[in-house]
């Protein structure tokens, strides 16, 4: 008896989201080249590195070679820290977890507030488009260089691979 009342109801919403047209695709709406979700014309910073927590002008939050000020990070972990710092904040004020874990995982992966490590773009064969990178310190790196095609690509992340033509 209850299934009866309930089909009628399952009907009209069918026939409404039939005869509904459909909802238009969401489409960005301006140029980012970049990524980091400010428009190219107002960005301050145009090359941000993907996965970075920017400010309104679109520039790093915890840059990777240097704190805002332009000191050295005193070490990895301050660099690090910083980044989870500004992760809460932003979820406190609304932003996605899921958003904030991200950048704090590719924080943690990184060479960022580290001097002796680097990245280095290692390419099966000198006319491969797209090398594997790997985390290591620039001495080893150049060492590689005798034996493979590998390049010093400095600090940052390897996600995304920065190993590509």
């Amino acid at each position: 008896m209850r299934f009866v009342r309930v089909l009628p109801r399952a009907a009209l919403v069918v026939r409404l989201l039939l005869a509904a047209p459909p909802a238009a695709a969401i489409v960005p709406t301006i140029d980012d080249a970049d990524g980091d979700g400010v428009a190219d014309a107002v960005d301050a910073c145009p090359e941000t590195p993907a996965g970075d927590l920017v400010d309104a002008a679109g520039c790093s939050v915890c840059p990777c070679d240097q704190t805002r000020d332009g000191a050295a990070w005193s070490s990895r972990g301050d660099y690090v820290r910083c980044v989870i710092g500004e992760a809460r904040r932003r979820v406190s004020e609304g932003e996605p977890r899921r958003r904030m874990r991200a950048a704090v995982r590719l924080a943690r992966r990184s060479t960022c507030g580290n001097p002796a490590l680097t990245r280095c773009c290692v390419y099966p064969d000198p006319n491969a488009d797209t090398g594997t990178c790997c985390v290591m310190r620039p001495a080893d790196c150049d060492a590689l260089g005798d034996t493979v095609d590998a390049e010093d690509e400095g600090s940052g992340s390897c996600d995304p691979n920065p190993c590509g033509f």
